[in-house]
């Protein structure tokens, strides 16, 4: 956690009717009350009214909050004006996040309310835990290095594709190499972030420890039974297939949940280690098409290690079909509904995770050392303005 005070408001959108059709609006407003720290939690009609967002405004004034939670459409859509809102605010610092229930969640489960109404709780919580993870010296999304873990190997510097990290001799090490960003170069892809294999690297808006959170939360306090499917999904390409396939209202399986990352290639393999060790029933990766990467190249690093990542996990003992990555593009919508469904039905064929997450000892469970992330020297003191 953020060391400090925080204080953080809940805001509930029904969108007139498009969310609170088909999910309990008033158990997500209850659950929001019960979580530590909330000061403020309201419901509104549309969040992204000009009346609603003076009324956010007002309350994070008077509040005096750091953050807020904002659950209701796609952060594609109004996250970056709600940004704004706060900062009309005058709460420097104070960080925005958004819980897509409308798009990826009501829209999609429109005839089991209960099944939707769970999910979105847990997407709450996720997104609850993701939020009091981040940090108020955040520097837009960009890539960080922890240079007290850095050995210079220089893996980084090869897989950036916008020549924004440099390896070179640092005084401040007794001239041993060591890594430095340019944050005005950086695009915050995070491939370099997967590839560091001494966890030097990590990214400000999406680190290892939001998403680590996300998964162990929706894997030990989820609503949903079995199946229980994790899946990563990259923001220009899958993410936004879903989001179209919402606005479509096309029916799909209620029983996974989406990560979202800003490119497939961010997506370490230890967290589909991590998801798998804690019980997860399956983890399904979906990357845009190799070549029509919004980073170039970013899907080609993507499929090549999880190509290696299939193989591992194959010697690990583990079903080869407990790990899956598939390609889809923005405008694929059918094709993301065909992907996540019939996977959700795979594992659903092949039963429950037969790792016991709360075995401390167990011939089948894969033990991965994470590695502790939290430096002993400030991560901004790698960074280069």
């Amino acid at each position: 956690m953020v060391k400090g005070s925080q204080r953080i408001g809940v805001y509930i959108c029904s969108c007139g009717g498009n969310i609170d059709n088909s999910l309990d609006i008033q158990a997500l407003h209850q659950a929001a009350n019960n979580m530590k720290n909330v000061v403020n939690v309201s419901e509104m009609e549309f969040a992204c009214s000009p009346e609603s967002r003076e009324k956010m405004a007002e309350a994070v004034r008077r509040f005096k909050m750091d953050r807020v939670l904002i659950a209701a459409c796609s952060p594609k859509l109004y996250l970056k004006e709600f940004q704004q809102t706060v900062e009309e605010a005058d709460r420097q610092g104070c960080m925005v996040e958004m819980c897509n229930i409308r798009e990826q969640c009501a829209w999609i489960h429109p005839k089991d309310r209960q099944a939707a109404t769970a999910k979105a709780l847990d997407m709450l919580q996720m997104s609850y835990d993701r939020l009091m993870l981040q940090s108020s010296t955040e520097k837009s999304n960009v890539s960080q290095v922890n240079k007290m873990r850095c050995t210079g190997c220089g893996i980084c510097e090869s897989v950036c594709n916008f020549n924004a990290i440099h390896i070179a001799p640092d005084n401040e090490f007794g001239g041993s190499r060591k890594a430095t960003v340019n944050i005005n170069a950086c695009e915050g892809c995070g491939a370099c972030v997967a590839a560091c294999p001494t966890a030097a690297l990590d990214q400000t808006c999406f680190s290892n420890a939001q998403v680590l959170s996300q998964i162990e939360t929706y894997l030990k306090d989820s609503r949903m039974g079995f199946p229980r499917v994790v899946v990563f999904s990259c923001h220009w390409c899958s993410y936004t297939a879903a989001d179209t396939a919402g606005l479509k209202r096309m029916a799909m399986d209620p029983h996974f949940v989406v990560i979202r990352t800003m490119c497939s290639a961010r997506v370490d393999p230890e967290w589909v280690l991590k998801a798998l060790s804690k019980g997860a029933d399956g983890v399904l990766v979906l990357a845009g098409h190799p070549g029509r990467c919004h980073y170039e190249i970013g899907n080609l690093r993507t499929r090549k290690r999880m190509t290696l990542l299939h193989k591992y996990l194959d010697q690990m003992g583990f079903h080869p079909d407990r790990f899956r990555i598939a390609y889809v593009d923005s405008e694929e919508a059918e094709g993301y509904v065909k992907e996540v469904n019939s996977y959700v039905e795979k594992v659903r064929e092949m039963g429950p995770n037969p790792v016991d997450p709360h075995t401390r000892v167990s011939p089948k469970r894969l033990e991965m050392p994470w590695l502790d992330i939290k430096p002993p020297k400030k991560w901004d003191e790698g960074l280069e303005l």
